[in-house]
């Protein structure tokens, strides 16, 4: 059995009086793809925010992100700074507000590798290039700004931008949201074809259970802040045994 690269035990975020995400646990074991699926507003999104430390002031944050033997929950800010973008990297769900609108594709890509890898201003270029080839956007295109990509090709440029430092677990988080089917099948396969070739974990976060079918090896499936169903996504989705996910299954006949 593959070694457990991230661990996640007993973890609850609150907002104030609120809890939102209620003792979860699960573990990303390497070249692994675990999803977590439910509908919006269940807590999946708050879960992969919490891993990184992302989430605002006004939350609360309790029990352990186990990544290399250290406790996210509990290391500095600096150490943080340095895990996000290289070891863990995330993609966000909206490819249309995520890259800043005044620096050239180029330069975003670059500033991050500059940020976590001890290379020239020249190798950094050259690996932004490299990047942006693997995503399947000219590296001429570098010298772009966001407004002038498609939402899909601003998608490719986020998903190089994570994968620019090589990290060992990628969350990705709803990655075709705002996308039309045709592209959203692109990114995806685009998605599968990377993590394949560079043997990477990833953690896949949706509300499409077809989707989630087709590129996860195990499931979690959650419901108002809880986990309330997980395993082998092929049984999971194949046979569910507890009523939410069974109702999440029968939305789609193709799928029984």
């Amino acid at each position: 059995m593959k070694e457990i690269l991230v661990e996640i035990k007993n973890l609850c975020v609150d907002f104030e009086k609120q809890r939102v995400v209620n003792h979860v646990f699960f573990s990303v074991r390497a070249g692994e793809t675990l999803a977590i699926v439910g509908e919006s507003g269940s807590g999946k999104s708050l879960t992969a925010l919490a891993i990184l430390g992302l989430l605002p002031p006004t939350a609360s944050t309790h029990g352990s992100v186990l990544f290399e033997g250290e406790n996210l929950l509990q290391v500095s800010q600096a150490t943080l700074r340095s895990i996000r973008g290289k070891s863990i990297a995330m993609i966000f769900q909206e490819p249309m507000t995520s890259l800043n609108p005044v620096f050239t594709i180029g330069e975003q890509i670059e500033e991050t590798v500059k940020l976590h890898r001890n290379v020239s201003r020249k190798n950094a270029r050259d690996i932004t290039l490299r990047a942006l080839e693997e995503v399947g956007i000219h590296s001429k295109r570098c010298k772009a700004y966001p407004h002038e990509f498609s939402g899909g090709m601003r998608q490719r440029v986020m998903i190089a931008m994570a994968l620019v430092c090589e990290p060992l677990l990628l969350i990705a988080d709803e990655p075709t949201t705002a996308l039309d089917a045709t592209t959203s099948r692109q990114i995806m396969q685009l998605l599968i074809d990377i993590k394949t070739r560079r043997a990477m974990s990833m953690l896949f976060i949706s509300h499409d259970l077809k989707l989630v079918a087709s590129i996860a090896d195990n499931v979690c499936v959650m419901h108002s802040g809880s986990f309330v169903e997980q395993g082998v996504a092929a049984e999971v989705l194949r046979q569910p045994t507890h009523p939410y996910t069974q109702e999440l299954v029968s939305c789609l006949p193709s799928m029984q």
